[in-house]
């Protein structure tokens, strides 16, 4: 399985995926332009939605070896091609990861101080136009040659697009011919000739208007039975589907297996998504973003290690800074900073469910959906707690007690699931790092009673 990077589009009435191949060309609705074995696995997208603008970042994987992929992209009038970065991804998945905490195990015996009562809280194209289609625009972008097309004739676009080499797989032609009868013009793209593969850049295509529609129905050239899909929108408010069912997991709806340090997450998410037939998304987090949290990274990178930024790189073009800072306004700029929020929305998308467009819309519900899960149930056999400590019992100073040793500030007990990126923590009894800052709160808070207590001893 190879990495494909992000390929951008945003649309006036409706916004469709594109594809980016790190090591081969890539499509949106997926036309290999050569007969060859492939298959799409996953794509993530990124939708920024605003009054004025819209735009789309994707970004799939896929399995097998093509030589050559080749885009073909549902819009409505003219749109705003750009290139963009794959590091956008990155920002995103880092700032919206979802994890799963383990119940916390108090080791304090009943009897010593501080210890919780009963009870406590646990929780170029070259073709020009043809005969029915119209080129309604043409320039290179980057290493791309770009053509925006128009055609009323389904024949017609479907000669064109033949002609200049993208292969149109005979169960999606139909789905091409819907689109046009539909009135959508279409984006057509592909490397220029004699540029090579190492070479694509990640795009972003940006159209006026609002109107957040993922044409599910493209995006099924290419994929196999299932297609997952992680979607983030970034919009004024908490965004869901509409028109496909939606759940959401809840602390109280997980269980936290001792025996192999995991929860049951995953378990709930298949369940949900096998009963609606592959149709649920489920909304994994919702919350206030701060621009700064994307923006700082992506700008510092871009200008102190433009290399390893995903911007820039061509000498006589825009400096990778003036890239990111570009990218960053189609992703940012016509959002309010004081009401920007974060959706991040993930499918298993079946064949069956790629036959209809995916519609967003703003939730009638705009509380937060916590990425932070609190796990209070268990099964399986927790660890051991060590021996008390002498002080626990007898708190005052001693020969043989040293009543600054706490056993269990390091978090004892805590594990940590991160059911995206199928991993599971070791179960040691320290946690550290950002994503046990929660349990670690607790334990602080636990430490500084402790600390209370004793000295209240003492005098």
């Amino acid at each position: 399985m190879k990495l494909l990077r992000a390929f951008a589009l945003s649309l006036p009435f409706l916004v469709v995926p594109a594809l980016y191949a790190t090591d081969s060309n890539a499509c949106g609705g997926c036309f290999i332009t050569q007969q060859e074995t492939t298959q799409v696995t996953g794509h993530r997208m990124v939708l920024s939605i605003s009054n004025d603008r819209t735009t789309l970042w994707d970004q799939i994987t896929y399995a097998g070896d093509p030589s050559s992929f080749a885009w073909l992209l549902p819009i409505k009038g003219q749109v705003d091609i750009g290139l963009s970065s794959d590091a956008v991804f990155g920002a995103l998945e880092q700032a919206t990861q979802v994890s799963v905490l383990s119940p916390s195990i108090n080791c304090l015996p009943s009897g010593c101080v501080g210890a919780p009562s009963a009870g406590g809280d646990n929780s170029g194209t070259g073709g020009g136009g043809g005969a029915g289609v119209e080129v309604i625009a043409e320039e290179v972008v980057g290493p791309y040659a770009t053509v925006q097309l128009s055609s009323q004739d389904p024949n017609a676009l479907a000669n064109w697009l033949l002609s200049n080499g993208y292969n149109i797989p005979p169960d999606i032609k139909p789905i091409v011919d819907a689109y046009v009868n539909e009135g959508f013009d279409f984006l057509a793209l592909k490397l220029v000739p004699g540029q090579g593969i190492n070479s694509m850049r990640p795009v972003r295509v940006t159209s006026p208007g609002a109107v957040p529609v993922l044409p599910l129905r493209m995006v099924a050239a290419g994929t196999g039975a299932i297609t997952p899909i992680t979607l983030w929108v970034l919009a004024e408010g908490r965004y869901e589907p509409t028109n496909f069912p939606s759940f959401q997991i809840k602390p109280a709806d997980l269980v936290w297996n001792w025996d192999t340090q995991s929860s049951n997450y995953k378990d709930l998410k298949q369940q949900s998504f096998d009963a609606s037939s592959g149709k649920a998304w489920l909304v994994e987090a919702g919350e206030p973003l701060s621009r700064f949290w994307i923006e700082d990274s992506l700008k510092y990178t871009a200008e102190f290690d433009p290399e390893n930024s995903g911007y820039g790189g061509d000498p006589m073009g825009p400096s990778a800074l003036d890239e990111c800072a570009a990218d960053l306004d189609a992703l940012f700029g016509a959002i309010p900073e004081n009401s920007l929020w974060v959706t991040r929305i993930h499918a298993e998308l079946s064949r069956e469910a790629l036959k209809a467009d995916l519609t967003l819309g703003a939730s009638n519900d705009q509380s937060y959906v916590e990425r932070w899960l609190q796990v209070t149930t268990a099964v399986g056999t927790p660890p051991a707690c060590p021996p008390p400590p002498d002080w626990c019992f007898d708190p005052g100073p001693g020969p043989d007690t040293d009543p600054d040793v706490n056993p269990w500030d390091n978090g004892f007990g805590v594990g940590e699931d991160d059911p995206n990126l199928g991993s599971k923590s070791n179960a040691s009894c320290a946690v550290g790092g950002e994503a046990s800052m929660p349990a670690a709160l607790g334990l602080l808070g636990g430490a500084m009673l402790l600390s209370v207590a004793r000295r209240r001893r003492r005098r």
